[in-house]
């Protein structure tokens, strides 16, 4: 994998599911590669279309992009996400026109993994949010799984950004950091300014880990959805400061109180 990828909406193809995911959806794939460390697909689920996760070797995780879905007994609105521990399974229904949910995972199982054997429902209002995390500035936040959980290691966060005109040089090289784990960073609404190009809803970001990279809102705001499939440690800043992410994330956020499918 390149240490940064951008998989812009225009580069995504459709594909056939990935091993472990079946059902009537259409599919589309976004990092699926054999270097890819993460992967990334789209389904598209008409209504009373069916997506079932699982049983899989590694722990997935599914976001409700767009529609209105069943799982597990559940609804689940845009917004809402699920975590499909390795060994166990859940089936999705759609029940709006068009449902379009995301599934990340790794691509191989860590020689180490926690327990599984669990799905985890995080209906959107259960969501625990702020929409202020660091004072005044607008920039509101999400935390749906955070590498807490006895039985899975996965991470995702949601970012929200107000809009913004670009910034100077120096104030971007403020922003300019990295992370201990490969990530994969979706954007949901919104623009993303990477460099002198703006990339909008459905572009994806797929980033190695330590790797130094920086973005800014556009004009319009920008929300985004974040992967790790592994516990997450310290953001290094190009300037030298180091801050814990889940410290952090622990600061501003009480952890999910998730549903258990049966």
């Amino acid at each position: 994998m390149a240490k940064v990828s951008v998989v812009t909406r225009d580069k995504v193809r459709e594909a056939q599911p990935p091993s472990g995911i079946s059902g009537d959806a259409r599919t589309e794939a976004y990092l699926d590669g054999v270097k890819d460390p993460l992967h990334l697909y789209l389904h598209r689920l008409a209504k009373g279309a069916s997506l079932a996760i699982g049983p899989l070797p590694v722990d997935c995780v599914a976001y409700i992009w767009s529609g209105k879905v069943e799982a597990g007994g559940q609804a689940m609105a845009a917004g809402s996400s699920l975590a499909v521990e390795h060994g166990k399974s859940v089936d999705i229904e759609g029940l709006s026109d068009e449902s379009v949910v995301l599934t990340f995972s790794a691509a191989q199982a860590p020689d180490t993994q926690r327990a599984g054997g669990h799905v985890h429902l995080l209906p959107v209002a259960r969501v625990p949010r702020a929409a202020e995390l660091s004072g005044a500035s607008g920039v509101g936040g999400g935390m749906h799984f955070d590498s807490g959980c006895e039985t899975c290691e996965v991470w995702l966060h949601e970012n929200h950004f107000p809009g913004a005109e670009p910034m100077t040089p120096e104030e971007e090289a403020r922003g300019v950091h990295c992370h201990s784990e490969d990530e994969v960073i979706f954007v949901i609404d919104g623009q993303m300014r990477l460099g002198q190009k703006l990339v909008g809803p459905g572009t994806a970001l797929a980033i190695a880990a330590d790797t130094m990279y920086s973005f800014t809102p556009g004009p319009e705001g920008l929300s985004f959805i974040n992967f790790r499939a592994a516990t997450p440690g310290d953001i290094q800043f190009a300037n030298g400061m180091a801050i814990s992410e889940t410290g952090y994330w622990k600061d501003k956020l009480p952890r999910p109180e998730y549903i258990e499918a049966g």
